[in-house]
């Protein structure tokens, strides 16, 4: 895999962590916000149609027209989806760059980034360097714009905002709360992949794939590689946004 590992800056760099507090615990989160939010209740995401385009090896024009692609697919899907749950649309905004900026967002580029989701200005910023088109033709590319739309989707539903604010007393309740947040959008991504599978041209070793590359994100507030997996193949099966309650979960599920 070309970019075998994507730091939990990538994953939650969105959220300004709140200072600590002495007020509840961060588990269990009583948050209703995150924990009984519309997004949950308005059923699985409607199946869809989204074939791939092609995929040129070391070709950016290429990879940004597939990325294009799959966006026009997340938003129609998102879009109805929010309708149905009575949260207000907005498309998020995409800017590919071939060579990553000094700072983005008010943050330092971080070496490893792949991508930066700017919660303020709703803008995602994908990097699409060579060594990510060494061998596009696997599905990374597809996961990463969805989840990077899971997190604008997050937004729009008031999650990052209330997963700023939640409390904690300690380190490691501050770590959990990152891995709810993280392991949300992979779930999200799993579940809008879930919804167009029967469109793709694609077996079960291509998702079986897709989980060994994203294992590979594991971290203190990405998640175990077994909790990562758990969340995106709960979202792709169920193919609803309801399945990725990852608040309501107990902490053994965000470890």
């Amino acid at each position: 895999m070309r970019y075998a590992l994507i730091p939990l800056a990538v994953a939650t760099a969105v959220a300004v962590l709140p200072p600590a507090s002495a007020g509840a615990a961060a588990y269990p989160v009583k948050s209703r916000i995150l924990t009984d939010n519309p997004l949950y209740d308005a059923g699985p995401l409607a199946t869809t149609s989204c074939p791939e385009k092609p995929v040129k090896r070391l070709s950016l024009s290429s990879a940004k027209s597939y990325l294009n692609g799959v966006r026009a697919c997340l938003d129609r899907t998102w879009a109805a989806h929010l309708r149905k749950a009575d949260i207000k649309f907005s498309k998020p905004k995409f800017v590919y760059a071939a060579k990553p900026p000094k700072k983005y967002c008010g943050e330092k580029w971080d070496k490893e980034w792949l991508e930066f989701y700017c919660a303020d200005s709703r803008t995602v910023l994908l990097l699409i360097e060579k060594d990510l088109l060494e061998e596009p033709e696997d599905l990374f590319l597809f996961n990463l714009i969805a989840m990077d739309y899971g997190r604008h989707v997050q937004n729009l539903a008031g999650i990052e905002r209330a997963y700023e604010k939640i409390p904690y007393r300690n380190k490691s309740e501050m770590l959990e709360q990152d891995r709810r947040y993280s392991v949300q959008s992979d779930c999200l991504a799993g579940a809008f992949i879930g919804s167009v599978w029967d469109s793709l041209d694609r077996d079960k070793e291509d998702w079986a794939d897709l989980l060994s590359y994203i294992r590979d994100w594991a971290g203190k507030t990405t998640g175990t590689r077994k909790t990562i997996t758990y969340w995106a193949e709960r979202g792709f099966k169920s193919g609803d946004p309801g399945s990725c309650d990852t608040w309501s979960a107990p902490s053994s599920r965000v470890a």
